[in-house]
């Protein structure tokens, strides 16, 4: 058996450990650089030894294996530590340094990785392509305005679609956004046109003051409210959950046609709870609710809230989960069939 040490246990290590030969290797223990001392922590369900650097050469190991953004970082910590660099493997996916390591990865698993990276490129083209398309038709979009679907933080291509289909064709008069980012290039584009209210609670003033700065013609009308993070903890859930700051000043006694979340960060468990306590009160008659990142298990979670206490108020109404890999959920009043078939 391989012995394996892992430098890094977030999103890369999850990526990671899914291609590597189990049959073939044993984890020794996770190596963390902020780790004042040998600890336990529960990863992937189980309880793991997690080190520090400076332990290393008390293990007995093979390899160690480089799985965080920061390689070059671990690097330098383990050339210091004076481990051996033919002992050092990166966790770069890429077809040279796998076959380079045919010995730790199942290539079979690796495959099947590179066809759905594949399969997600395409799907990304035929996304981009179509919100080409049906911006085309929001004359209200001006062609020459930069708008992205493709962001590390950004909403999807599909919301993007969804979204400008929404304002298309209920022409609504007043809408609130949590997140600012791409979305919001279209609804202020979409404000100018109309002439709505429009509202939106973004949590990072520096981001706020950026996209102030380089869309200044587009920002002037929008009433934007920054609101800090907080965590509260969900009783329900057992969980710990990103909040804005009280965001009562903001949502008042006014009601929506159109609401767009993408914000604050999303949370374990159960994620952007904060419009739940104005549901239904927040709504108009007719109304259309939007929430990116639906196929995150914190935000199916709030939608279930969400539509339980629809359900209470015995207020009827009709869902659609868009997107294949970036997905969104829309809920809409039942005046609003048509939102559901889109595309």
């Amino acid at each position: 058996m391989i012995r394996l040490l892992i430098y890094g246990k977030g999103d890369i290590y999850h990526t990671i450990k899914k291609l590597i030969d189990w049959e073939r290797v044993i984890r020794v223990a996770f190596v963390d650089s902020y780790a004042p001392e040998s600890t336990t922590e529960c990863i992937d369900g189980e309880e793991e030894e997690v080190i520090p650097p400076s332990e290393i050469s008390c293990r007995q190991y093979d390899y160690i294996l480089c799985a965080s953004i920061y390689e070059d970082e671990m690097r330098r910590t383990l050339r210091k530590l004076e481990v051996p660099e033919e002992k050092i493997i990166s966790g770069k996916l890429d077809w040279e340094n796998i076959l380079e390591h045919s010995f730790l990865f199942n290539l079979s698993h690796v495959s099947v990785y590179q066809n759905g990276n594949i399969d997600r490129a395409v799907q990304a083209v035929r996304e981009r392509n179509r919100f080409s398309d049906i911006r085309r038709g929001a004359e209200w979009i001006d062609e020459k305005l930069s708008i992205t679907g493709d962001g590390a933080w950004a909403v999807g291509y599909d919301y993007l679609s969804v979204l400008c289909r929404v304002l298309q064709i209920m022409a609504p008069a007043h809408i609130l956004e949590m997140g600012l980012g791409q979305s919001s290039k279209v609804i202020m584009s979409y404000q100018r046109h109309s002439g709505c209210s429009y509202k939106i609670i973004e949590q990072d003033e520096a981001w706020y003051n950026l996209f102030k700065k380089e869309n200044l013609r587009l920002s002037a009308q929008a009433q934007v409210f920054v609101k800090p993070i907080k965590q509260i903890r969900h009783e329900a859930y057992g969980v710990h959950v990103n909040t804005y700051a009280d965001i009562s000043d903001v949502i008042a006694d006014d009601t929506y046609d159109v609401i767009s979340i993408d914000g604050p960060w999303g949370s374990d468990g159960i994620s952007r709870v904060d419009i739940l306590p104005y549901i239904p009160r927040c709504l108009k008659r007719s109304w259309c609710v939007l929430v990116d990142d639906y196929g995150r298990a914190g935000e199916k979670n709030m939608v279930y809230e969400l539509e339980k206490i629809l359900k209470e108020h015995t207020i009827r109404y009709r869902k659609k989960a868009y997107g294949t890999y970036h997905q969104l959920c829309l809920l809409t009043s039942e005046d609003n069939p048509f939102l559901c078939s889109l595309f």
